[in-house]
């Protein structure tokens, strides 16, 4: 195969983007451009912490950890727990976190025993964890090549089942209740049972068996309950015509974006003026898992660049109006408008 090159698209002028992965392509345009290019450029601050992501990364290790025996189930409990005490949360996320700490065990046994029956209760030392790949692709979306690195890490994979899987948690959530007294306190409300596999997943599993092209793939949730295992055998989504239609999407997705910046020329307020900004979501970030981490001050930064789109706008059109004046006689006519002048009045003389 031959060397390939970034796309300068990528990182031309206000973009500094040298790699993509698979979970960034489920998002919208809007949360894609505050997430990625415009935090590049706006300098971001560390995001808040949530309590999902940080129980999510900590339960993957665990049961990454106990299948390669480098730990014990029995010690995941008081290593959660001490672990909280590094992190700063808010009432909400901290009630959350206290709830998920009395399941916690559950979760990463449930991944376990997900793994345990995806290898048919055999064979369970042959799985590898985090395998990574870092992918160019040929496929084209509108006669374009995607001009960008894909970096991936598999969860789990098996060369001898010929298997690999992918694992997701699905946790539940917190509310107030007040009961008849009047005195509030902190509720766990589960997750709902899954039924079918998440978009942004299917595109995550298409772009991983890309990579294990023989491998049979497996998505799992798992609740404190219990576990849901996809593969081809329960779910189109997954069969190889659904892979297929998933990592195109991926492909599409990105060479759409790659265009837009490409159009952009390196400027982030014109890619800015291409992507609406969804403001009902900035205004109700607090309940998207994805934009509730981002510090208020950030969102600010935000609001102030949209407002100020307004200046780049009336210079641009100050700039055109100048240019076409000079298509203008003395009178303060257009070239334009008296050609069709002309030609209307040859027109109706022809008549």
């Amino acid at each position: 195969m031959s060397e390939r090159f970034i796309d300068e698209a990528w990182i031309k002028g206000d973009f500094k983007k040298a790699t993509i992965s698979a979970s960034q392509s489920a998002l919208t345009d809007s949360i894609w451009f505050i997430k990625y290019p415009f935090a590049l450029y706006a300098k971001f601050k560390p995001q808040k912490p949530s309590i999902s992501f940080f129980a999510g990364t900590k339960v993957h290790g665990y049961f990454q950890k106990i299948i390669q025996k480098k730990m014990y189930l029995k010690d995941v409990e008081e290593d959660f727990s001490r672990s909280l005490i590094e992190i700063d949360l808010s009432p909400k996320e901290k009630a959350k976190a206290n709830f998920i700490k009395e399941k916690i065990v559950d979760y990463v046994d449930n991944h376990i025993n997900a793994l345990i029956e995806i290898s048919d209760n055999a064979h369970l030392d042959t799985w590898k964890c985090e395998l990574f790949f870092s992918e160019w692709y040929d496929e084209k979306y509108f006669g374009k090549q995607l001009g960008i690195e894909t970096e991936l890490y598999v969860d789990c994979a098996s060369e001898f089942l010929q298997k690999l899987s992918e694992h997701k948690n699905r946790f539940g959530s917190v509310y107030k209740y007040k009961d008849k007294k009047g005195n509030e306190t902190w509720k766990w409300r589960k997750s709902q049972k899954i039924k079918t596999p998440q978009f942004t997943h299917c595109i995550q599993t298409a772009v991983y068996s890309k990579s294990l092209p023989n491998y049979k793939p497996h998505l799992v949730y798992v609740d404190e309950e219990n576990y849901t295992i996809f593969n081809q055998d329960n779910c189109y989504e997954l069969s190889p015509a659904g892979l297929k239609y998933f990592f195109n999407k991926y492909i599409q997705i990105n060479v759409r974006r790659q265009e837009m910046l490409r159009m952009a020329d390196g400027d982030i307020k014109k890619l800015a003026m291409m992507i609406g900004i969804d403001w009902s979501e900035i205004r109700n970030r607090e309940n998207n898992p994805i934009l509730n981490t981002i510090q208020d001050e950030d969102i600010q930064k935000l609001e102030e660049f949209y407002d100020s789109l307004w200046w780049y706008i009336a210079r641009r059109y100050k700039k055109n109006y100048k240019q076409q004046s000079s298509w203008r006689n003395d009178q303060g006519q257009s070239k334009a408008s008296l050609w069709w002048r002309k030609e209307k009045g040859t027109r109706r003389n022809n008549w």
